[in-house]
């Protein structure tokens, strides 16, 4: 073999056999807790923004593309799975009607 060969192997050898790296040591936990104080909860009575005043009927135009989760995994960097609905170069848009209900 040649020595840049040698040098090489020997240098693989010895970075493979360091020791593993030493954890941090954890925090120490106080002497004296604080009892007195609650732990944060969420608001029980909290409630949803007044949204303005939508007195008719309301008529979207909108793309359903169903875009669930990354189906990815598995494939090789850059490249995801395609569903025959995800090949069309332009998808079909649909209408969202909204009823107010009073």
């Amino acid at each position: 073999m040649r020595p840049i060969c040698w040098a090489a192997l020997v240098l693989l050898a010895t970075t493979a056999a360091r020791p593993a790296p030493a954890l941090p040591e954890p925090p120490i936990p106080p002497a004296n807790p604080p009892t007195d104080e609650t732990a944060p909860v969420p608001d029980r009575d909290i409630r949803a923004p007044v949204n303005g005043s939508q007195n008719g009927v309301e008529v979207n135009l909108q793309d359903f593309r169903n875009n669930r989760y990354d189906q990815s995994p598995g494939y090789s960097p850059g490249s995801q799975f395609e569903t025959n609905e995800d090949k069309r170069p332009i998808q079909t848009p649909g209408l969202t009607v909204r009823v107010p209900l009073q």
